[in-house]
C-alpha cells in the first residue's frame, strides 16, 4: 500500500496549483483565482460556494456538501484509477516512487483471471438502468459493460486496476426463481470489493450491498463507494481486503433495509471499528430505490448525514429487541441431550466449563467447542496453556476423524492396543480446517491483555466467532496474589463485553477447588472468585461416572449406565438449569455421544475424499487406551 503520508506530501507540494488545474479542467464558472472559489460544477447555483481549502488541499461546496481534490479530478475527469492518479500526482511534483514494484508485489500468481468483455455497445443495458435512475455518464464512469446476450457486466478490479472478478446480471426484471447474478465461467473468484480501483483512500468510504446500489451512489454524486461481492451475509471481503480497508479514517455502511442488511451492519461495524464507522438507515429498501423515489440530492444528503455509532453501553429501552431463542444465532453443541435444554450456545455469551482432572473436560472441549463449531461454519481461536500445539492438534483430530477411520495399533501381547489417525486422513482434515482454527502461539506472554488483544484482531480481521480459553489458571491476570479475585472479576467482565461486541461465544475452562475424593461437583466448586460463575451465561461441569456409581446404577436396574454426566448448572438465555445429560464415551475417537446421537457421525471433511473405505479397522478391546 502506498503510504498516505506520501500522498499528502505530494498534495502539499502541488498546493494551489491543484485548484487551478481543477478549475481549468472543469471549466468552473465565475472563477476567482485570488480567492480560489467559483460556481460548483456539480449542482446549479448563482453564488459561488465551491471554495478551495488551503490547509487540506481540496474544494468543498457549501451548497451541496461535496468535496473534490486533485485525486478525484484525475479519477473522475481523466478516467484514471486511484493508483494511476497518485502516479500522475507524484510526477507533477517530482516525487519518486517505484510504482512497478508496488504493482508486482500484489500481482496474483497461479490465478485463472477472467476475461474482459469486448463488446463496445451498451444500448440494451442503458435502457434498463435508465429505468432505475442510472445515467450513461455513470455507466461510463463505473466501466459497466454489456455482453453479447444483453446482460449487464460488472468488472471487479483491485486498487491497481487488475481484473479479478467478472459478474453478470440480466438487464431486465428477474423471473421468479431466476439467478440474480453469476460469475464468469472458467475463471477464479475472490471476495474483492466492486469499485475499489476508483476509490480515494484519503476520503470517507461508503460500503453498500449491490453493484447497482454503488451506481446509484455515484449517480447521486458520491463516488467514493464500493459494494460487497457476494451478498449481505458473506463477510469474506473483510479479511481479503483488510489492509486496504485499514487505510480509511471514516467508513459509512449503507446496507439494505431488511433483516439481512441489519445483520450485515451489526457484524461489519465492530469488525471495521466503531470509532470510524457511521451508517445510513433509509425508509427504502436500498440506495437504488431511495434514488428512484427521492432523487440524487436526497441520497447524497443521507450519506452526508450518516449516523454515528451509538454510545456504547447505552440504549433507548424502546429500541431493545425482543429475544427469541428460535431466531437467535447459535452454535449447536452437537449433543442432542444438551441442545434440548440450551438450543445451542447463543452468540454473545460466555460459557464456563469445569470438572476434575480426567473427568472428560478435554473431550467436551475438543468435540463440542472446536469440532462442532467448525462443522457449522464458525472459525475458532484456542488458547491452551497446558498442551503444546502438537498435542492440542492431535487431541482435536481424534474426534474430528471419527471411529470409522481410526486405526487400531497392536503393540504386542504385553502391551495395550493404541489408536492412530492415519496420515492420509490427517492431510485431508487439515486441508478442510486450514484457515479456520487459530492457536495462540506466544509461550512467553500469557497476559490477559495480550490474549484479549489477539482475540479482537481475529474477530475483526478473520471473523472468528468461537473462542476457547483453556484454562483460567494459566492466564496471567497481571496482578498480585491479593488482587487475584478482583482481577478475575475484571477479566470475566472483559470476556462478557467482548462476546457481546463481536457477537461471539467464549468458552472459559475453570478448574474446580481442590477435592479430596472424586466427587460430582456443584457450581460452587469452581475455583476462584464467585463472579466467574455469576457473570457467565452458561456453567457446565463434566463428571466421569466411577465404577462404583455404575455398579450402583446397575443394581438399581437403570436402563442406561453412562460413562459421563454433563451437568448444566446455569443457562441464562433460557432459564433451564440444574439439568444432567448422560453420555457414553467412544474410546477410539475420544467422543461423547448420547442415547439419540450417532457415535460415528461424519464431519464434512469426509466429502473431500472419494474413497474412505481403505482401512481395515480392528475391533476395540476392553483394555484399549483412550
Amino acid at each position: 500500500m502506498i503510504d498516505k503520508g506520501l500522498i499528502e506530501n505530494a498534495k502539499s507540494s502541488l498546493g494551489e496549483r491543484a485548484a487551478e488545474i481543477i478549475a481549468s479542467g472543469l471549466n468552473i464558472q465565475k472563477w476567482n483565482s485570488r480567492q480560489l472559489k467559483g460556481l460548483c460544477p456539480f449542482h446549479s447555483e448563482d453564488t459561488p460556494s465551491f471554495i478551495w481549502n488551503k490547509k487540506s488541499y481540496y474544494f468543498k461546496c457549501f451548497g451541496c456538501g461535496r468535496t473534490y481534490d486533485i485525486i478525484d479530478y484525475y479519477t473522475e475527469h481523466e478516467g484514471l484509477n486511484f493508483i494511476e492518479a497518485v502516479e500522475r500526482l507524484f510526477n507533477e511534483v517530482g516525487q519518486v516512487y517505484d510504482f512497478e514494484t508496488e504493482k508486482a508485489i500484489h500481482r496474483k500468481k497461479e490465478y485463472r483471471f477472467p476475461k474482459e468483455e469486448k463488446n463496445t455497445s451498451t444500448s440494451k443495458i442503458e435502457k434498463y438502468l435508465k429505468l432505475r435512475g442510472i445515467s450513461k455518464a455513470t455507466i461510463d464512469y463505473a466501466g459497466v459493460k454489456e455482453d453479447s446476450k444483453g446482460n449487464i457486466v460488472f468488472e471487479y478490479r483491485d486498487q491497481y486496476g487488475q481484473l479479478l472478478l467478472v459478474k453478470y446480471r440480466p438487464a431486465r426484471k428477474l423471473n421468479k426463481g431466476e439467478n440474480k447474478t453469476w460469475c464468469q465461467k472458467d475463471a477464479d473468484t475472490v471476495p474483492i470489493l466492486y469499485g475499489m480501483d476508483k476509490v480515494n483512500t484519503s476520503k470517507p468510504l461508503l460500503i453498500c450491498e449491490g453493484e447497482i446500489d454503488r451506481l446509484a451512489a455515484i449517480e447521486s454524486g458520491w463516488r467514493n463507494v464500493v459494494s460487497v461481492p457476494f451478498g449481505a451475509n458473506n463477510y469474506h471481503w473483510i479479511e481479503y481486503n483488510w489492509d486496504w480497508l485499514e487505510q480509511f479514517d471514516e467508513i459509512i455502511i449503507w446496507s439494505d433495509n431488511d433483516e439481512a442488511g441489519e445483520k450485515m451492519r451489526k457484524e461489519v461495524i465492530p469488525r471495521l471499528g466503531e470509532w470510524r464507522c457511521k451508517y445510513v438507515v433509509s425508509r427504502y429498501k436500498d440506495i437504488n430505490v431511495h434514488l428512484y423515489k427521492e432523487g440524487p440530492e436526497s441520497v447524497l444528503e443521507a450519506i452526508l448525514n450518516a449516523k454515528e455509532v451509538p454510545i456504547s453501553d447505552v440504549i433507548d429501552m424502546a429500541d431493545v429487541e425482543d429475544f427469541d431463542i428460535t431466531r437467535a444465532e447459535k452454535i449447536k453443541s452437537g449433543l442432542n441431550g444438551l441442545d434440548r435444554w440450551i438450543h445451542g450456545f447463543v452468540l454473545g455469551t460466555v460459557n464456563v466449563i469445569t470438572g476434575i482432572n480426567g473427568s472428560g473436560k478435554s473431550t467436551f472441549i475438543n468435540q463440542v467447542c472446536v469440532c462442532e463449531p467448525l462443522e457449522q461454519g464458525y472459525k475458532t481461536f484456542i488458547f491452551s496453556g497446558e498442551l503444546t500445539k502438537q498435542q492440542l492438534r492431535s487431541w482435536i483430530e481424534y474426534p474430528m476423524a471419527g471411529p470409522d477411520v481410526i486405526e487400531v495399533i497392536d503393540n504386542g501381547p504385553n502391551a495395550p492396543k493404541t489408536h492412530r489417525v492415519p496420515r492420509e486422513i490427517k492431510a485431508i482434515m487439515r486441508e478442510w480446517y486450514r484457515g479456520k482454527i487459530f492457536i495462540y502461539d506466544n509461550d512467553l506472554d500469557y497476559r490477559a491483555s495480550s490474549i484479549l488483544k489477539k482475540m479482537e484482531e481475529l474477530a475483526r480481521k478473520h471473523g472468528v466467532k468461537n473462542f476457547v480459553l483453556d484454562n483460567l489458571m494459566m492466564i496471567d491476570l497481571e496482578c498480585s496474589e491479593h488482587e487475584k479475585y478482583t482481577k478475575q472479576k475484571d477479566f470475566m467482565k472483559s470476556l462478557v463485553t467482548f462476546a457481546r461486541k463481536f457477537n461471539s461465544v467464549v468458552h472459559l475452562v475453570a478448574h474446580p477447588r481442590k477435592t479430596q475424593t472424586i466427587q460430582r461437583l456443584t457450581k460452587l466448586d469452581v475455583a476462584g472468585s464467585g463472579d466467574i460463575t455469576n457473570l457467565a451465561h452458561y456453567v457446565i461441569s463434566i463428571h466421569r461416572v466411577t465404577d462404583k456409581e455404575k455398579q450402583q446404577a446397575e443394581e438399581k436396574g437403570k436402563e442406561h449406565i453412562f460413562d459421563c454426566i454433563i451437568d448444566l448448572f446455569k443457562n441464562r438465555p433460557l432459564g433451564y438449569q440444574d439439568k444432567d445429560i448422560g453420555v457414553y464415551f467412544e474410546k477410539k475417537s475420544k467422543r461423547f455421544y448420547g442415547i439419540s446421537d450417532d457415535p460415528s457421525k461424519k464431519y464434512s471433511w469426509t466429502k473431500l475424499n472419494k474413497n474412505l473405505d481403505f482401512f481395515e479397522v480392528e475391533e476395540k478391546a476392553p483394555w484399549d487406551d483412550e
